[in-house]
C-alpha cells in the first residue's frame, strides 16, 4: 500500500468517538523522540485517560489499522518517511500513587517522575534507572536495564489491556524476563499500568545513589546530543563492552551525513547536526558489518527501528 492509499484510508477512519484534543494527523515524529529525527505519523493519538486508550484501541481495531504504541521515544529510529497507520501516544497517562510500600504507575509516567516520587515516600529499589529517559511502561516492556538491575527485579505485576479490550493483570514471573527481555514483548497487549514493589530507605541515600547515576550517565555523554542512548545491546556475551568493541574496530567518531557514533562513546550514536534516519542506519549498519567481518561477532540493536523502512534496507540485521 502506498502512503497515499494508507493516508485515504486513515482520512476513512472514524474518529467520532474521540475527543478531538486527542486526534492528530500527519504529526512530525521527529517531535516525540528523543534522537529528534523521524518522518510523519498518519494519525497520531494522545489519549488521557484509560477510557480515552480504550477507546483509541477500539478504533483501530474497528478500522483495521496498524498502530504503535509510544512511550517517551527514547528507544526508537523512525523512518524519514514517517509511520504508515497509528501511533498511539502514552504520555499523557502519567498518574502516580502508592499503597504502603507499593508505588502504582501509569504506563505514561516518567522514569525521572516514578524514581522521585519514589524518593520523596522514603522508598527504595527503583533509584538505580534514575537518569535514564523514557516512560515506566517503555521500561518494563524492554525490562530496562543498568548498574546490574532491572525493572522486573522490582516489578510486582502490571495491568494490561488484551486485543479482546479487558484489563487483565499479570504477576510477574521472573521466568519470563531476561536480559532486555519481558513477556509484553509477546503479547498483543497495551500496558497501561505497573505496580512497583519498593521498600522503606534512607531518603537522604537514595538521593545520592540518584545524583550518582545522573551523574555518571552525563559524564558518559548521554545527554550531550539528541541520542537513543545504548544503540546495542549491552550483555557483554562477547568478552567486552559493545562499546569498547566498537571503539575498537575503529569506529567512534565515524560521521555520516548529520549523524556520528559519537567521539566520546561508542556505543552510542547522536544526531549532531539535522541528522536523518538513513544517516543513522549507515553508521548502524557500519557497525555491524564492521563487527561481523573482523571479531564474527553479531551485534544486535537495542534501538528498535519503527515506520516505513523498505526490507531491503534492514536485510543487513538478518543476513
Amino acid at each position: 500500500m502506498t502512503r497515499m492509499q494508507q493516508h485515504k484510508c486513515i482520512g476513512l477512519a472514524d474518529c467520532s468517538e474521540l475527543p478531538s484534543e486527542v486526534v492528530c494527523y500527519d504529526e512530525p515524529m521527529a517531535k516525540h523522540t528523543s534522537f529528534k529525527i523521524g518522518g510523519p505519523a498518519d494519525l497520531f493519538l494522545e489519549p488521557r485517560t484509560y477510557e480515552e486508550l480504550l477507546a483509541c484501541l477500539q478504533m483501530v481495531h474497528k478500522n483495521d489499522l496498524p498502530y504503535f504504541l509510544l512511550g517517551g521515544g527514547t528507544n526508537i529510529l523512525v523512518s524519514d518517511r514517517g509511520i504508515r497507520g497509528v501511533v498511539i501516544s502514552t504520555r499523557c497517562l502519567d498518574k502516580i500513587s502508592f499503597t504502603g510500600d507499593v508505588l502504582t504507575v501509569q504506563a505514561g509516567a516518567t522514569v525521572e517522575s516514578v524514581c522521585e516520587a519514589a524518593e520523596k515516600h522514603s522508598l527504595g529499589g527503583i533509584e538505580f534507572i534514575y537518569g535514564m529517559p523514557g516512560t515506566i511502561g517503555g521500561a518494563a516492556w524492554m525490562n530496562a536495564r543498568c548498574y546490574g538491575s532491572s525493572i522486573s527485579d522490582v516489578l510486582r505485576q502490571a495491568a494490561v489491556i488484551t486485543s479482546s479490550f479487558q484489563c487483565e493483570t499479570i504477576d510477574n514471573d521472573p521466568e519470563l524476563f531476561g536480559y532486555k527481555q519481558s513477556p509484553f514483548q509477546k503479547m498483543k497487549s497495551c500496558i497501561w499500568e505497573v505496580s512497583l514493589q519498593l521498600q522503606e530507605a534512607d531518603r537522604s541515600s537514595l538521593r545520592k545513589a540518584m545524583e550518582e547515576n545522573l551523574a555518571d550517565r552525563m559524564e558518559k555523554g548521554h545527554f550531550t546530543a539528541p541520542s537513543a542512548g545504548s544503540l546495542f545491546k549491552n550483555n557483554r556475551d562477547f568478552g567486552a563492552p559493545t562499546g569498547q568493541i566498537i571503539d575498537e574496530l575503529g569506529l567512534r567518531g565515524r560521521v555520516a551525513g548529520g549523524a556520528a557514533i559519537a567521539p566520546f562513546h561508542g556505543n552510542i550514536f547522536i544526531n549532531q547536526e539535522n541528522a536523518t534516519a538513513d544517516d543513522v542506519l549507515s553508521l548502524i549498519r557500519l557497525a555491524v558489518e564492521t563487527a561481523w567481518k573482523n571479531r564474527h561477532i553479531r551485534l544486535e540493536p537495542e534501538v528498535r527501528l519503527i515506520g516505513d523502512w523498505a526490507v531491503e534496507e534492514l536485510a543487513f540485521l538478518n543476513p
